[in-house]
């Protein structure tokens, strides 16, 4: 059997056998290296998991946002199903709206419904603390078997002992749930109309208020009555309307062109969106009797 003697050098003692003290420090040294590397690695990797949770996080957003817009946009008018009193020309939609006059209050019209941008601090019936812009959409949906008590009703069937020479328009009036005037109402058109606002809220620190897009909708039946804001998508930095240019279409009042929408949307809420990491999108709403009107000129014109 072998044995090593103890050796003496420097003060130190160091045995034959194991590792000494130098390369038990090199060793650790080296190990520590290799974890920070890793957590350094773990750490890019999850912030960099965070970052793309994020992105897809606002680009579901975004899209939801114009999907749901597409959706309210496409019954912005009367359905194209709906026969148009005789010699009546294609309209492009009436040049401005007031969301605080109820529809009950307005007179026969073949126009219902379209998209226009509104003043919000210029309206009596929303609160005064509103003051951002926003798109004010009258809907019109072709009723089924029944119908809202108020309605969207074809002139030439409200009167029960005149009879009308023609058909001439439709009018908000109440609809009793009867079936006797049903062949009327089916053979011209009916439907229910509603109001919707949607607009941008910013941030506000005080009131630990995030900053939304919210919608209101109009109660039916109670005048200028609307409901309390609804939040439709959170982290919009910026909502910016205007109306487009359309080519050929230069005689076409503001009020009747389509809207554009520019919107930037930034993180959820909680954490502030480097600039670079927005997104930002562009749509122009055009409301489906714009687009018939349009096409019939088209066609007229070649």
């Amino acid at each position: 059997m072998v044995t090593c003697p103890m050796v003496k050098s420097a003060g130190k003692y160091a045995r034959c056998a194991g590792v000494s003290l130098v390369e038990c420090l090199v060793a650790s040294a080296l190990a520590l290296s290799l974890l920070t590397g890793i957590v350094m690695v773990a750490a890019e990797l999850i912030a960099t998991t965070q970052a793309m949770e994020r992105r897809s996080d606002q680009v579901t957003r975004t899209g939801q946002l114009f999907t749901f817009l597409e959706r309210m946009v496409a019954t912005a008018g009367l359905p194209s199903q709906w026969p148009q009193p005789a010699g009546a020309s294609l309209q492009l939609g009436a040049t401005s709206a007031d969301p605080c006059t109820p529809p009950s209050a307005r007179d026969v019209s073949t126009t219902w419904g379209g998209i226009w941008i509104v003043d919000l601090a210029a309206l009596d019936c929303i609160d005064p603390n509103e003051s951002s812009q926003a798109l004010y959409i009258e809907r019109v949906e072709t009723c089924g078997d029944v119908c809202p008590q108020q309605a969207l009703l074809p002139a030439v069937c409200t009167k029960q002992q005149e009879a009308l020479p023609s058909h001439s328009g439709w009018v908000v009036g109440e609809w009793g749930g009867g079936v006797a005037d049903r062949e009327c109402l089916e053979q011209f058109g009916w439907g229910s109309l509603s109001q919707i606002l949607i607009y941008h809220r910013p941030r506000v620190e005080t009131r630990d208020r995030s900053s939304d897009l919210v919608m209101r909708q109009a109660f039916p039946g109670k005048g200028d009555q609307w409901s309390t804001p609804e939040a439709l998508i959170q982290g919009v930095v910026t909502w910016e309307l205007g109306y487009a240019q359309l080519a050929d279409v230069q005689a076409l009042a503001e009020g009747a062109r389509p809207p554009v929408v520019s919107v930037t949307v930034g993180a959820a809420s909680g954490t502030t969106t480097a600039l670079e990491e927005l997104i930002q999108l562009r749509r122009t709403l055009i409301a489906p009797s714009l687009k018939r009107a349009l096409l019939a000129r088209n066609k007229a014109g070649s």
